[in-house]
């Protein structure tokens, strides 16, 4: 092949490389990162986060949501639970599948005594405060957004560092607090660029396409003259 001819291909490749540019520059595939805003407030009141769902069993609502909550309205009304069990029985130590229970507009903490083979279910009493204490995170087992959002009023966090955005609870300097997301923003991360405008992106798509039509006009003139 002679010089021409390969000047020909050079052209050539490059022109459909630059004609084909949507392909590459900033298509709509492009990969992307969301960006979450978390903010703090100062809060006296026990937040409905996923860690009280779990921990805190409500039976506060009307009608009764289960015959669970049912026997347990029975209990802390003053009428505890006692099962004669089988000898070869036993009691499995996470007996109970919350920490705490609602009910009557108070809290409770469920107990399972076993006085020999006999089993009494009572729910004790507890304030609202020793919940609190409870199920609120310490601030410094925190992860770094949670500290920030506390520290300033909020913070930004990327989906890479969380498994999921969730409402956190947490207590500081004799207060509590919740940190929730309150927005999110999906940019472009693709190269590591900073996203341009629209504007700016059509403009490198035109002058990629211009310069593609000349670079095949030219590896045209090249293939003539090759000839």
């Amino acid at each position: 092949m002679n010089r021409e001819n390969r000047l020909a291909v050079v052209f050539l490749l490059l022109g459909v490389a630059l004609l084909a540019n949507p392909l590459y520059l900033y298509p709509d595939g492009v990969s992307y990162e969301k960006t979450y805003t978390y903010e703090a407030s100062a809060v006296d009141y026990l937040p409905h986060t996923s860690d009280a769902f779990y921990r805190v069993k409500s039976c506060g609502w009307n009608p009764l949501q289960s015959a669970e909550c049912a026997a347990i309205i029975d209990m802390v009304r003053g009428d505890p639970v006692e099962l004669e069990l089988d000898p070869d029985r036993g009691v499995d130590p996470e007996f109970w599948s919350f920490d705490y229970v609602r009910a009557d507009g108070r809290y409770f903490e469920p107990n399972a005594t076993l006085d020999g083979r006999t089993l009494t279910l009572s729910p004790h009493p507890v304030s609202t405060e020793t919940v609190k204490r409870t199920l609120a995170e310490d601030l410094d087992e925190s992860p770094r957004y949670v500290r920030e959002a506390i520290r300033n009023g909020s913070s930004t966090v990327t989906e890479s560092e969380l498994y999921e955005p969730e409402t956190h609870y947490v207590a500081f300097e004799g207060r509590y607090y919740v940190v929730e997301p309150v927005e999110s923003e999906r940019v472009p991360t693709g190269w590591g660029w900073k996203a341009p405008s629209d504007a700016a992106i059509e403009a490198m798509r035109l002058a990629a396409w211009i310069g593609g039509v000349a670079c095949v006009w030219r590896a045209g003139e090249w293939t003539e003259r090759g000839r």
